[in-house]
């Protein structure tokens, strides 16, 4: 009987395919980079059909490198980037468009026509996006269907149209008011046939099956949940007030809120963590907005590194940033900010300082960014004393360090670092009734754990000082 779970995860800059056992153990896992373009100031575009290329290959390379088969999944679980526009034709199933990345802010114009007239809207989100997409389309929109991109994967997958609430109450167009379903006052706002969207079903259960032409046999698709929904997973993070923190391409902190929505701060609205079983839970995030991509663009966009990992040498290479303060907001500031029009700053520059105090000063920039949404948090909540953490930049010892110190709170890594990709395959087993929620904590396992090494006073002055140096 086939047993095993089969991740597939497509965030924003890598889509990766991840094979689990029933015992949490990653058997095998395959990643491929995705492509961005920036035709404009602001736009993100990236290529709907070439990501699911990458994920139909990445499938296989996940299965070979575990010497597996696809008669031996169980369970298919599918995670994705949230808040992207992926449009494509109802009758070739080929994309009409370019997909309009999460980042992507060519929608301003229309998020404050939005807000003008009293919808919900937020400048990142598909409701303010979609209809400049269908019009460059040139395409009748009752020809069309549109999904973010976890919608797309599945159709591909199986041909079913279909998303969960974790992503749709990330669209704009979610009924907020009725809590399901989409918000009819704005499909006949912008003139949008309810036959474009997508059918929304749970996070987990019974929701589709593949097509045994995509993918050689008929496998069940059991889970569907946003990225940083799925980490939270990863973590058994479901309760109230339990947390989490990724470091990707961007980095979120994240904490469940329980059985009812909750706003914390105007920066933070209340978000679902998942619809399953006839459970409703929801949570709150805040995003540091540039976080793995800073490292990048130091590394090959400024050129200052050779790779990440020798900016994480010259980061370890000294004891302290002096007087080197850097802002991580290449595609401006989020929570506790919300200041979209904000950019990156290093400041505080010498004849004293080098590269290695500009890496250092990077990581603890990300660090302090993240103590800014933790305190929020905590204020709100009954976070528990751990940060319990995931996502690739966590491979930065330092940078973990720093976030211990900066916190003052002890910090736990995950043993696998793609969290988002682990916890769409645990939902898949939850899904399948392989296994229960209750398992989760269990399934959770972490390979180190960073205490602070300095005390309060001196981390809260060091906070101020690079408070005051960034704020502009």
């Amino acid at each position: 009987m086939p047993e095993l779970l089969l991740a597939l995860d497509a965030g924003t800059t890598v889509a990766r395919a991840m094979l689990v056992d029933a015992g949490g153990a990653v058997l095998g896992i395959d990643k491929r980079p995705i492509v961005s373009s920036f035709p404009a100031p602001g736009h993100v575009e990236q290529d709907a059909g070439a990501i699911w290329d990458l994920c139909r290959a990445v499938v296989d390379g996940a299965l070979a490198a575990a010497g597996r088969g696809i008669a031996d999944v169980a369970a298919i679980g599918v995670t994705t980037q949230r808040a992207s526009v992926v449009l494509w034709d109802r009758a070739s199933g080929e994309p009409v468009a370019p997909m309009r990345v999460w980042s992507d802010l060519s929608g301003m114009d229309e998020y404050r026509a939005l807000r003008a007239a009293g919808f919900v809207s937020w400048p990142q989100v598909p409701s303010v996006k979609l209809p400049a997409a269908i019009a460059l389309s040139g395409h009748d929109p009752e020809t069309l269907q549109w999904g973010t991109l976890d919608s797309w994967l599945v159709y591909k997958l199986s041909g079913a149209h279909v998303t969960d609430a974790s992503a749709a109450w990330q669209t704009g167009y979610y009924d907020y008011a009725r809590g399901a379903g989409w918000d009819a006052a704005l499909l006949a706002h912008q003139h949008l046939p309810a036959r474009l969207f997508p059918a929304q079903v749970d996070s987990w259960g019974a929701i589709a099956e593949s097509d045994a032409r995509v993918l050689g046999a008929r496998v069940p698709i059991t889970a569907l949940v946003a990225d940083q929904q799925a980490a939270m997973i990863a973590h058994g993070a479901l309760a109230r007030g339990e947390w989490k923190a990724t470091y990707g391409t961007s980095g979120v902190l994240m904490a469940a809120t329980g059985d009812v929505p909750q706003k914390v701060h105007r920066s933070m609205p209340a978000e679902v963590l998942a619809f399953a079983g006839g459970k409703r839970r929801f949570c709150v995030e805040g995003m540091v907005n540039s976080a793995g991509s800073l490292i990048e663009w130091l590394s090959g966009g400024l050129g200052l590194f050779a790779s990440p990992a020798a900016l994480e040498a010259a980061a370890a290479s000294v004891r302290d940033a002096g007087t080197v303060a850097v802002r991580p907001s290449l595609a401006g500031m989020g929570a506790p900010h919300g200041k979209f029009e904000a950019r990156g700053l290093i400041a505080g520059l010498s004849f004293a300082d080098g590269p290695a105090h500009i890496a250092r000063a990077a990581l603890q920039g990300i660090a302090y960014r993240f103590r800014e949404i933790a305190d929020v948090l905590a204020q709100a909540l009954p976070v528990p004393e751990a940060l319990p953490v995931a996502g690739g930049l966590t491979a930065s010892d330092t940078l973990m360090q720093l976030q211990a110190d900066a916190l003052q709170r002890p910090v736990r890594r995950h043993a696998v670092r793609e969290a988002t990709a682990y916890g769409a395959a645990l939902a898949a087993g939850i899904g399948a009734r392989l296994f229960v929620e209750a398992d989760l904590k269990r399934l959770a396992r972490y390979d180190a754990e960073f205490l602070p090494e300095v005390g309060r006073d001196a981390a809260d002055a060091a906070f101020a000082r690079w408070r005051d140096a960034v704020t502009a």
